[in-house]
């Protein structure tokens, strides 16, 4: 293949993988006053997208997700944007999105590709985020606040979400294997 169309693909699974923040920041739920910050699919998208495509290009794909939010494009949660979405509440999270995908992704490509690992791995990455989002709701929230309010209504969710992304990512894994041997049978 040649390098431009190497570069081609490279760049349309980054912006693949932009969109598909955007659109799990769509399936949001707001918690009222349980917390300032509504319940995403986000961060099932960020993770997937660190064991998938690896830290640098899923760096790339949140980095590209800020920017373009922050710029006007309506994919921050329910379809919001502009500078003022980047810097309130949502700060923190934001930054730990960035954290996760460079530590999780480290992780995904040093351990065996199973499921106690995926497990491992997107558990880690939902407390980076909501540790790093604590820390951005402490500018406007006492410590006890933010945990109470930035970490603890997400929790639950948390860990439904690294459940599913464990399944999601043997099944692909499982999916891959078996293209591969299907392949090695092929009589061509």
């Amino acid at each position: 293949m040649q390098k431009t169309e190497q570069f081609i693909i490279e760049l349309l699974i980054i912006v693949l993988s932009t969109l598909s923040i955007g659109a799990c920041a769509q399936l949001s739920i707001d918690l009222g006053e349980l917390s300032p910050v509504p319940i995403t699919a986000q961060s099932l998208a960020v993770l997937l997208i660190a064991h998938l495509i690896g830290w640098r290009k899923g760096i790339l794909s949140v980095l590209l997700y800020i920017v373009a939010g922050g710029l006007g494009a309506p994919i921050f949660s329910n379809a919001a944007s502009g500078w003022h979405v980047i810097m309130g509440n949502s700060f923190g999270y934001l930054l730990g999105f960035l954290i996760s995908v460079l530590l999780v992704g480290k992780m995904a490509n040093r351990n065996p590709s199973r499921f106690g690992f995926y497990l491992l791995h997107i558990f880690l990455g939902h407390l980076i985020i909501l540790a790093a989002g604590a820390v951005g709701l402490l500018r406007n929230l006492s410590l006890l606040d933010a945990l109470q309010y930035g970490v603890l209504p997400f929790l639950a969710g948390g860990l439904i979400k690294t459940f599913i992304a464990a399944v999601i990512l043997s099944l692909y894994r499982r999916f891959r294997q078996l293209m591969r041997s299907g392949k090695a049978e092929s009589p061509n």
